[in-house]
C-alpha cells in the first residue's frame, strides 16, 4: 500500500481553550488533564448579550422580544429560532424568564462551543507497530517508552472505497482553506459562514482544514486513502471564530447541511458542557432526513460525554492512542458511541503520536477528539458511497463493524469499539491488522 509521507508545512498551532485540541505537545503533557478539568468545571461561556429563543407559531417575535426589553438580533436558518439581543450579563436571566412564557417553546443563552482538537499522515492509517513512543507524563518527571500497537489504526486499505457513487459530507467547523492542494478540484463546496454572516467559509484557524483533510483529503484523508476521494465532496460551513462557536451558528449549520442534496453525514469537532435545545432540535431534524450528525466527545478526561455529542441522535466519538487505549484527554461515559485514533502527544513524543493532516498553509500534527471524529465522518462518507447505506443503517454499519477493544461488547470507554474502515466498507475482516 502506498502511504505518501509529507514534511510538515507548519510545526505548531496555538493551543485552543478548554475543550479545544492542542498542537503543542508540551501543553498536552503538562496539562494531563487537570487544567482542562478546572476549565470545564466553570460555567460554559455564552455570546455576550444574546439569547436563542423559539417562539410558538403565530407569535409576533419583535413585539414579544420588546416586551422583555430585547430586540431581534437575527433569525436562524429558515427562521427555526430567533437570536435576541439583551444587556450583557443578563443572558441567563432573560432566558429563564422567557422559559416561563407560554408563547415560548424554549429559550437559552447563545452558548459558545469550542473546537475539540489537539495532531497524521493520517496517523490512523500509518501505524506499523514498531514506533517507539517516549514521553514525560504529567508533572512527575517519569519518562516512559512504549511500542505502538500494530493494529491500533483504523484498517484503511487503498482502493477499497473506489467505484462508489457521489456523496457529500459536511464540515461544521472553523472553515476550510478552499484552495488547499490536499483537496481535489471541485471537492470543496462553499456553504455559509454563520459566524461572520457571509458566504465565505474560509478557514481562519487551521482546525477546520485539518478535520476536513482527515475526512476527505486526497493523501491524508479517509476518503482519499481508500480511493473514494473523487466521490466524497465536503460541504463547508464556518461556525467558529475568535470567540468560539455560537450555538445559533451551529444549529443553523446543522439544518442547512441536512437540507443539502446528497449529504449523508456531517462532522462537528466541537463541544461544550451544556445540553442545548436548539442543537437537539437541529440534530433531530437532520436525523429525520437520514443524515448522520457525528460529534466529538470532548477533551477534558471526564466521565461525561460533551455536547452536542451527548444527544442520543448524534454519534459521539472518543479518541484512542497508539496502543489502542483511551487517549488520556478523551471524555467517555454513558452514551458514548464509537472511538477512533486521536493521537497522544506529550512533551517529548515523536511526531508519529499525533494526527497529520492539512492546515491552512501546508500540513501539521494535532491531537484530540476533533481528530478522531472526522475519521468516523470520512468513513461514513465512503461507506455511503460504496454501499448505498443511509441514516440508521449507515450508523449501524459503522458501529457494528468497529473493533471491540474494551470490555466485551459495548462499554462506556470505547462505546461500540474502535472504528474499522475496512470492515465498515467491505463487511469483512482482514486476515491480519495493518
Amino acid at each position: 500500500m502506498n502511504r505518501t509521507r509529507f514534511a510538515a508545512g507548519i510545526l505548531g498551532v496555538a493551543a485552543l481553550a478548554a475543550c479545544s485540541d492542542t498542537t503543542d505537545p508540551t501543553l498536552a503533557g503538562r496539562a494531563e488533564p487537570a487544567l482542562e478539568q478546572i476549565q470545564m468545571a466553570q460555567a460554559e461561556e455564552v455570546v455576550p448579550g444574546e439569547v436563542v429563543v423559539k417562539f410558538r407559531s403565530g407569535v409576533n417575535v419583535a413585539a414579544q422580544a420588546g416586551a422583555y426589553g430585547a430586540s431581534i438580533g437575527h433569525m436562524g436558518y429558515k427562521n427555526a429560532f430567533a437570536v435576541l439581543r439583551t444587556a450583557r450579563g443578563s443572558e441567563r436571566m432573560l432566558a429563564a424568564r422567557l422559559e416561563n412564557d407560554p408563547n415560548v417553546e424554549y429559550a437559552e443563552p447563545n452558548y459558545l462551543r469550542k473546537p475539540t482538537a489537539i495532531d497524521s499522515r493520517l496517523w490512523a492509517l500509518y501505524n506499523p507497530g514498531n514506533l517507539t513512543i517516549t514521553y514525560t507524563k504529567g508533572g512527575s518527571g517519569t519518562v516512559t517508552s512504549k511500542i505502538s500497537t500494530a493494529d491500533a489504526d483504523i484498517d484503511g486499505i487503498e482502493s477499497i472505497g473506489a467505484g462508489g457513487s457521489p456523496v457529500v459530507v459536511g464540515s461544521i467547523d472553523t472553515g476550510v482553506n478552499m484552495t488547499h492542494t490536499e483537496f481535489l478540484p471541485g471537492q470543496l463546496i462553499a456553504g455559509k459562514d454563520w459566524y461572520s454572516n457571509d458566504n465565505d467559509p474560509t478557514d481562519t484557524d487551521d482546525h477546520g482544514t485539518h478535520t476536513s483533510g482527515t475526512m476527505a483529503g486526497r493523501t491524508v484523508g479517509v476518503g482519499g486513502v481508500t480511493g473514494a476521494g473523487i466521490n466524497v465532496k465536503v460541504y463547508v460551513q464556518r461556525v467558529c471564530g475568535q470567540r468560539g462557536c455560537p450555538l445559533s451558528a451551529i444549529a443553523s449549520a446543522i439544518r442547512a447541511a441536512a437540507d443539502y442534496p446528497g449529504l449523508v453525514a456531517m462532522n462537528l469537532s466541537l463541544g461544550g458542557t451544556t445540553e442545548s435545545q436548539g442543537e437537539k432540535d437541529a440534530i433531530a431534524y437532520a436525523t429525520s432526513k437520514g443524515v448522520l450528525v457525528i460529534a466529538a466527545a470532548g477533551n477534558s478526561n471526564t466521565s461525561t460525554v460533551g455536547c452536542p455529542a451527548c444527544d442520543p441522535n448524534a454519534i459521539s466519538v472518543a479518541a484512542t492512542n497508539w496502543q489502542d487505549g483511551r487517549a488520556y484527554y478523551s471524555q467517555w461515559g454513558t452514551g458514548l458511541d464509537i472511538s477512533a485514533p486521536g493521537g497522544e502527544l506529550y512533551s517529548n513524543t515523536s511526531s508519529q503520536a499525533g494526527i497529520y493532516s492539512a492546515l491552512r498553509n501546508g500540513y501539521g500534527y494535532m491531537q484530540g477528539t476533533s481528530m478522531a471524529t472526522p475519521q468516523v465522518t470520512g468513513a461514513a462518507g465512503v461507506v455511503a458511497s460504496k454501499t448505498g447505506l443511509r441514516g440508521a443503517q449507515l450508523r449501524a454499519r459503522l458501529e457494528s463493524s468497529a473493533d471491540d477493544i474494551g470490555a466485551a461488547g459495548y462499554d462506556t470507554t470505547f462505546g461500540n469499539g474502535r472504528l474499522n474502515v475496512y470492515r465498515a466498507i467491505t463487511g469483512q475482516s482482514l486476515a491480519s491488522g495493518l
